[in-house]
């Protein structure tokens, strides 16, 4: 999707942005290690924290559908 921090084309403060994003796909795949079913439950959050960890999820899953959809159109545009 051409989010890649190390790219030369983004300006320097959607790199902090970007790197920021990497680091909550991060920290929500040890958080799911630590609290699913998956893997043995040894932390239950509190209510903050779950919710902190739904919005995060939520807006980052819309900024990478609205950036994959983005991409498309300018393709579509382009032919």
């Amino acid at each position: 999707m051409k989010l890649d921090p190390s790219c030369k084309d983004i300006d320097n403060v959607l790199k902090q942005i970007l790197t920021g994003l990497s680091s909550i796909v991060f920290g929500l795949a040890g958080l799911r290690n630590k609290m699913s079913d998956a893997h043995a439950t040894n932390y239950k959050p509190a209510e903050r924290h779950a919710k902190l960890t739904i919005n995060v999820a939520k807006t980052l899953a819309e900024f990478l559908n609205d950036t994959h959809e983005h991409q498309v159109k300018k393709i579509k545009d382009k032919r």
